[in-house]
This record gives structure tokens, sequence and C-alpha cells, in this order.
């Protein structure tokens, strides 16, 4: 036997090598594996908490301006020019977004309907201050069929491409009740919110439900008549169920429904009725003082007195 046959025969390895080395791999992706999907959650999270911190500081620079924070939107009778424009958009030129405020005054002289007859372009515009990382839906539009009843002469079914929100305002304990700091045509400031600003919600996480027919970046006016931009622009933690006679709506209930973990198993969406987050324990808020923490679900006994601007409540969130 020469000595390079004998060498060969060295390097070879047994079956129960190759085994042991697959079981130590297997062992150590196993490990690797959570390891990496907790490093996204936390990406995510912090992505989601930057998006809210920029959102916060720009209302505070919408303020400085305007003397006011930015309401929910303005009806048409408050504002002729751009009415129905969500807040997203209002914030915009302090979000180093410009070109997408102005896109939408010129649009809105043109029409002032942004979706009836001729869509504005805005309405499709994924703005990525808007888009929580753990929620691809909101980093690209989508096209919803719907019978929108504000066409004229009559209500008309049509299909429009909708950019979608990951974040609300805060519009109080009941949006109806105009309590909150986000509001329709509404005139708060900071000096305004005597509870503290940081003790006071600003905006918070809400995914957009699954028909997509709430959560719109660009243009709405609430889920209600009476126009209080609730669970489309703003919501209000114990905001009521206004689809309570709509199956499978109805099976949720009449409300209001608990700061939790919903249930997305579930037929009936019941989770567009409330503050929640695709990441794991609790969702993101930010604060009047422009701070972003994190509020557990353990907080839903104290979320109502964070969201009115001047209930009288002590309480501190953890």
């Amino acid at each position: 036997m020469t000595e390079l046959t004998r060498s060969l025969r060295r390097r070879g390895v047994s079956l129960v090598e190759v085994l042991v080395v697959v079981s130590i791999l297997s062992f150590l992706f196993a490990l690797l594996i959570p390891a990496v999907q907790r490093a996204r959650a936390a990406a995510t999270r912090m992505g989601c908490q930057s998006n809210l911190r920029q959102i916060a500081l720009a209302t505070h620079g919408y303020e400085s301006a305007h003397g006011q924070l930015p309401p929910a939107f303005r009806h048409r009778r408050t504002d002729p020019e751009t009415p129905n424009l969500q807040w997203p958009l209002l914030i915009a030129p302090y979000l180093e977004l410009e070109a997408n405020w102005r896109t939408a005054v010129d649009d809105f002289r043109r029409e002032r309907d942004a979706i009836f007859p001729s869509p504005h372009r805005g309405l499709s515009v994924p703005l990525k201050p808007f888009s929580c990382p753990s929620d691809p839906r909101t980093a690209v539009s989508w096209e919803v069929t719907f019978v929108y009843s504000l066409a004229r002469p009559r209500p008309a079914l049509v299909t429009r491409s909708f950019a979608l929100t990951s974040y609300l305002g805060n519009g109080g304990e009941v949006s109806a009740r105009r309590d909150g700091v986000i509001i329709a045509d509404g005139t708060v400031t900071l000096l305004h919110v005597t509870d503290g600003t940081s003790n006071t919600l600003a905006f918070g996480e809400r995914p957009p439900p699954k028909n997509l027919m709430l959560g719109w970046l660009y243009y709405g006016w609430g889920a209600h008549a009476n126009g209080a931009g609730e669970l489309s622009s703003v919501m209000g933690v114990n905001d009521p169920n206004p689809f309570v006679w709509r199956v499978p709506d109805a099976s949720c209930g009449p409300g209001p429904f608990p700061y939790q973990r919903p249930d997305l198993n579930s037929e009936a969406d019941c989770a567009q009725f409330q503050y929640w987050s695709l990441h794991s324990g609790g969702a993101n808020f930010a604060f009047c003082d422009g701070s972003v923490r994190v509020l557990a679900y353990r907080a839903n006994s104290i979320l109502a007195a964070l969201a009115t601007r001047a209930g009288g409540e002590v309480v501190a969130p953890d």
C-alpha cells in the first residue's frame, strides 16, 4: 500500500462522525433561529418607535407653526381647501415630506373630493413614517371596492387604491366627546393638556382591519355619521362598535373593547375597535411630550385616564 493511499484513508470520516456533526449543527441552528427572530422583533419594534417619535416631533413643529395641534381632519365647513385631508398629510411638511403636502394641495384645487370621480395622487402613496415595519401591508397600497356614499349625484360602487397607516391619533376616552388631543376640527394646544404632556397619549398603534376599510392614510371622515374621525384617523380608547348591526362585526358586540391582544383567528375583526400591535406584549404609544413608550396590555385599567387631556386623573404609565 502506497503512502498516498494510507494518507487518503486517514482523511476519511465514518458515518457516526457525520451524524454527530449534523446533530451538533442542528442543535446550534435550533438555538440560533429563536435568537434571530428575537433580534428581528426588536428591530421592528425599534423602527416603529422611531416612526412614532418622528410623528410626535412633527406634531410639535405643526403646533409651533399653526398655534395648535393638528386636527384629525377638517370638515368642508371649516376647511374648504383641503376637506377631510387627515393629520398624517397635515404634518407631512414637518417630516421632510413637503412634496407630498404640495401634491395634495394641488389635487384639492383640482377636485375637492379625493375619491370620486377622479382619485387624488396621494391617496395611494405609502409614507414610511406611518408604516410600522411589523406590518408589511402598510408599505404598499391596496385596492378596495366599496359603495362610496358621498359620490354625486348618487352613491357609487368604486374601486380605489389606498395607502394605509399603522398609527391613529388619540381621540380621547370616546372620540365623539373630543376629549383627546387629535380631534376633528380641533383647536387643541399643548397648554390644554392639563393632565400633563408626559401622562397624555398623542398617538398609538392600530393595524388596519382585514377588510382595509379603515386606517386610510390620506383621506377620511370616520366610521360614524358624527364625523369625529373615529377608527379612521383617530381612536378613543372606549369607542363603541359603530357597525354592531353588520355581520360579522355584530359578533363583536357593542363595545367598548379592552386594550388586549386580540384574537386574530376570529372571523369577526374585533381588533379594529381597539389599540393593539403586531409586537408581543403590548403596543407603542407616543405621548404629548414627544416620548414613546411601550404600554403592556395590563395597562388597560389606566388607558382611559391617559387618553383624556384634562380629565384631572392622577395616573402615570408603567
